[in-house]
């Protein structure tokens, strides 16, 4: 039982039956001394209940005090703040039940900044874009991703409209569809200065917790995805090309030897049709080899190669050919430099490809050279070839090692060329862990440089 509460009611209960008393002994004869004992005990009662109301409503406000600043600590973040109040006070079980509440509060906002973290780490690791719009179309939250893929140099954007962020109308109609209609739309969207660059927009609606439709905008680079799909176009139309000339060729020519008896006339287009039939299955060939190469099924056997006698062979085989087209070689390999490690069938077809080119792409009178490009203490050895050709434009040499690509048609396909030659040099050197640099300025020349590994036992 609460006494201060039960005192609370009993000692005006007393003061009262006191008057009360001593009005009745007031009435009496001889009882006057009785009435005056019970007067004075009623206003020492009345009294104590003054004081004791005055003690409690200055408890009372004190307990009301520390429960208002108690409450203002929890409303500026402070939930480590607590009510301790007397057992006696009347506001102590309440005290109670705020210090409860506060420590579930505090427990659910532990939980909550757990949850941002790891949204806040999942979004910084993610490769996509992400864009939050409120109902208004203003950005409630960006990743980094989306700040690189977008270019956005800004880094306050938040509560910015989007077209002050992305100023793109297709995008923006997208965004009005979406939340208009509720679909999923999607864009492709290129930077000013980089077109090559696509970046795929997905926008989708996203309903606000306080009413409205906003959208979330998730972006990633498919670039690569489409220079492989045109890549892909290129190719088909490339293979159709190169094969339907061909065979465009043969059936003329064996249509005119059906009506033509003449052995002359028949013996020059059987040579043609031999002709074009070679170079269709060096094509095939060289296309199989490539597959090949991609799965990895093609065996290499690394061993070490002397690379200035492979070089030389080359020099020797292609001689004549180049003294045809009036060319000059200059071999400056050193006869002695470390050996590479590799397949020397592979890395002759390497050489092959680029010193064939080089005579293929050099006017008469031009100069070829061949030569070390690496330093002694080189972890791998450098072989250079470079030739004072018609050079590559600076457009074409990024695409040069596509299949297919020539940057100069007519001459490759004069000289019975697939297109494929520099593809399967990249390829070799793929397999083999090194690099090829290439370097070119029209009109004076190209420079291709074979980086391998030197072969260790």
């Amino acid at each position: 039982m609460n006494w201060a509460l039960a005192r609370h009611y009993v000692t005006p209960l007393l003061a009262a039956l006191a008057l009360t008393a001593a009005a009745w002994l007031a009435s009496l004869p001889h009882a006057r001394l009785e009435s005056v004992i019970l007067i004075v005990l009623a206003w020492v009662w009345t009294m104590r209940l003054v004081l004791h109301l005055k003690t409690q409503d200055t408890f009372l406000s004190e307990s009301i005090v520390q429960l208002e600043n108690t409450v203002d600590r929890w409303a500026s973040g402070d939930l480590e703040a607590r009510v301790y109040l007397d057992q006696a006070d009347a506001l102590d079980r309440l005290a109670h039940g705020m210090n409860r509440v506060a420590e579930a509060l505090k427990e659910r906002t532990e939980d909550l900044e757990q949850d941002k973290e790891r949204l806040e780490a999942i979004l910084t690791s993610m490769a996509n874009g992400i864009i939050i719009l409120s109902h208004g179309l203003t950005v409630t939250l960006i990743n980094q991703a989306a700040y690189q893929l977008f270019g956005i140099e800004s880094k306050d954007v938040l509560g910015s409209h989007l077209l002050e962020v992305i100023r793109d109308v297709a995008i923006d109609d997208a965004v009005h569809q979406v939340t208009t209609s509720g679909i999923t739309e999607t864009v492709l969207w290129s930077p000013h200065d980089a077109e090559d660059e696509v970046i795929e927009v997905t926008v989708a609606a996203l309903n606000q917790p306080l009413g409205g439709v906003g959208a979330v905008l998730v972006a990633r680079n498919v670039s690569a995805q489409k220079q492989v799909e045109r890549m892909r176009q290129d190719f088909v139309a490339n293979v159709s090309h190169e094969l339907q000339t061909p065979l465009t060729i043969i059936r003329g020519f064996t249509e005119t030897l059906q009506d033509d008896t003449d052995p002359d006339t028949a013996r020059r287009f059987i040579q043609l049709i031999h002709e074009e039939a070679t170079r269709m299955s060096h094509l095939v060939d060289d296309l199989l080899a490539l597959s090949r190469m991609e799965h990895h099924s093609l065996p290499v056997n690394r061993i070490p190669v002397d690379v200035p006698v492979l070089v030389e062979s080359i020099v020797v085989k292609l001689g004549p050919r180049a003294e045809a087209s009036e060319l000059i070689f200059d071999n400056q390999l050193p006869s002695h430099i470390p050996m590479v490690a590799g397949d020397p069938d592979l890395l002759a077809e390497v050489f092959l490809n680029l010193i064939s080119n080089a005579v293929q792409y050099t006017p008469a009178g031009g100069l070829i050279t061949i030569k070390l490009a690496s330093l002694p203490g080189d972890s791998m050895v450098g072989i250079a070839v470079k030739d004072t050709g018609i050079g590559i434009p600076s457009q074409d040499i990024s695409r040069i090692f596509e299949r297919f690509y020539r940057v100069d048609r007519a001459r490759s396909r004069a000289s019975g060329g697939t297109g494929l030659g520099l593809a399967i040099v990249k390829h070799i050197m793929e397999l083999h862990q090194g690099r090829i640099e290439v370097s070119s300025q029209v009109g004076q020349g190209t420079t291709f440089t074979v980086w391998l590994h030197r072969f260790s036992e």
